[in-house]
């Protein structure tokens, strides 16, 4: 009678595909970035202060350029185990990546029409990056 023995975690070899970051962890990291910033907005609105508005927002967005220049990940892509690391060496690409290329330059060319839709239909790839990786040569890992 032959048994097969089951691998350990520790001991499998992981390629590169079991290091992607599922495609749902994405976008319910994408959905939780999203929720602070509409918390920040109501918060505003139900107290009738602009104010609040705007240093939320920047603070919001001061702290997420942080997260993303130092440990390649948002506070979404925290909660989800998640980041964002270079194609290439799979390290984290700090600011001039993962924000200017990443999230800037990204942001300018989302003013094409059905630029936006297509970048995250890209997702759908193999290797599951999106205009955004592409042009910053990035891709997101299981942290």
């Amino acid at each position: 009678m032959e048994t097969t023995a089951i691998p350990r975690p520790d001991t499998q070899v992981r390629t590169p595909s079991t290091w992607l970051a599922p495609r749902g962890s994405r976008l319910a990291a994408a959905l939780i970035d999203s929720a602070i910033a509409m918390v920040i907005y109501l918060v505003a609105i139900a107290a009738n202060i602009p104010e609040i508005l705007i240093v939320g927002l920047l603070a919001l967005a001061a702290y997420q350029i942080y997260l993303l220049s130092v440990f390649g990940q948002t506070i979404g892509k925290k909660a989800m185990n998640i980041r964002i690391v270079t194609n290439d060496r799979e390290a984290n690409g700090g600011f001039v990546t993962n924000v200017l290329l990443r999230t800037v330059l990204n942001s300018i060319i989302a003013i094409v029409p059905f630029y936006a839709l297509v970048d995250i239909l890209f997702i759908f790839r193999n290797d599951q990056r999106c205009i955004h990786d592409l042009i910053a040569g990035t891709k997101v890992i299981k942290a």
